[in-house]
């Protein structure tokens, strides 16, 4: 599972897992969360997408599960 940094004033780095496909985006003020089940079209918006953010919100908080890890 590799990181990729993310260039977003909210968003620091993501990782994808592509056996289990969980997302797990670490926020710029610290918070570090996990989206389970995440479909890969689903990762590569949020890659290729220009604003990361909006994306996360719009997107993927409304559609999959998520834990905050510590």
């Amino acid at each position: 599972m590799e990181t990729t940094n993310i260039n977003s004033e909210d968003i620091k780095s993501a990782s994808y897992d592509d056996v289990t496909h969980q997302l797990y985006i670490r926020f710029t003020n610290g918070d570090y969360y996990v989206y389970y089940d995440v479909i890969p079209i689903d990762y590569v918006g949020f890659l290729s997408t220009s604003d990361h953010s909006k994306y996360v919100r719009d997107r993927l908080t409304i559609k999959y599960d998520k834990r905050k890890l510590h």
